[in-house]
């Protein structure tokens, strides 16, 4: 399983980065809206399991990269 976190913030902005909706992202994800509107409401870390896995997989795919530094509240990068 992958060792990332990941933030409902952080979905918010990486869906919003590649101007997804969020059916757009439950079609691509097979994952569904309701369930990813529920991870968007939130600014806490989410409990890892296979579908946020596979939302972290969708993301980086389109170069989108989550971080979580010291002194910085957990952000993303679009790579180029």
């Amino acid at each position: 399983m992958n060792d990332k976190k990941i933030t409902g913030q952080q979905i918010r902005m990486a869906r919003v980065a590649l101007k997804w909706r969020v059916d757009d992202l439950s079609k691509y994800s097979n994952i569904p809206w309701a369930r990813i509107q529920k991870y968007e409401r939130t600014d806490d870390f989410i409990q890892k399991d296979e579908k946020i896995n596979k939302l972290i997989k969708i993301f980086e795919k389109e170069n989108i990269s989550f971080k979580d530094e010291e002194g910085f509240k957990p952000y993303i990068k679009i790579i180029k």
